[in-house]
């Protein structure tokens, strides 16, 4: 066996190595996986969704909406039937904005806090203020990803991915979470948001296009 074939066969077993390294300590920060089914039929309401484990084999949570005008929605738990978390939006501001308030399990009290919209030209990008943490909420371009940042720290918390079948079928996240100094249904509320918002804006441009015609 020549020189080339010897380091040939060890880049590739050190390539190998670092990837299964890489995998590993990945999979150590992920605190918790969820997969959110949206439901595909949502009339005069906000959409609803299903939350489930990675596997989609247990159902964790609901998201309930209610018939308004505004984005009104409660994360119900499951199998307590309890509601845990509740959304809604302030109907006078252009850029979305909404008040949120989450049971929060240490201290057993109800602990509100916002979630705005900011400007931003290209992708989106979002605020939350809650129990004295500031979680930026970003979309870059095009990405089919969305990351949440810690403003002080500057570290990824969570992030949800948008699944190719949402492109031909109801929308489908993977939501995965990398801290637990904030509850998971902080990032579940904010992805209702996103959905929300981005839903708005695609009927908008729908019936624009509609009324061209």
């Amino acid at each position: 066996m020549n020189l080339r074939k010897v380091l040939h066969h060890l880049l590739a077993y050190l390539l190998l190595v670092f990837t299964f390294i890489g995998t590993l300590v990945y999979s150590e920060n992920v605190t918790s996986t969820y997969t959110v089914n949206k439901d595909f039929f949502n009339v005069m309401k906000a959409p609803r969704f299903s939350i489930y484990d990675a596997s989609e084999q247990q159902l964790h949570y609901r998201i309930q909406s209610k018939f308004s005008l505004w984005h009104i929605i409660e994360i119900i738990s499951y199998p307590s039937n309890e509601v845990i978390a509740k959304l809604r939006s302030q109907w006078f501001i252009w850029l979305y904005a909404a008040n949120i308030s989450i049971f929060d399990s240490p201290s057993n009290q109800w602990i509100n806090g916002s979630i705005h919209k900011n400007l931003a030209f290209f992708g989106d990008k979002y605020t939350i203020v809650w129990n004295g943490k500031v979680i930026v909420m970003e979309t870059k371009f095009a990405s089919l990803i969305t990351e949440f940042h810690d403003q002080q720290q500057g570290n990824l918390s969570a992030e949800f991915r948008k699944r190719w079948i949402s492109f031909v079928w109801s929308d489908k996240y993977y939501l995965e979470i990398f801290s637990k100094e904030i509850p998971d249904t902080l990032y579940m509320l904010a992805l209702a948001a996103k959905d929300y918002t981005d839903s708005q804006a695609k009927k908008h441009s729908e019936s624009k296009g509609t009324s061209r015609n």
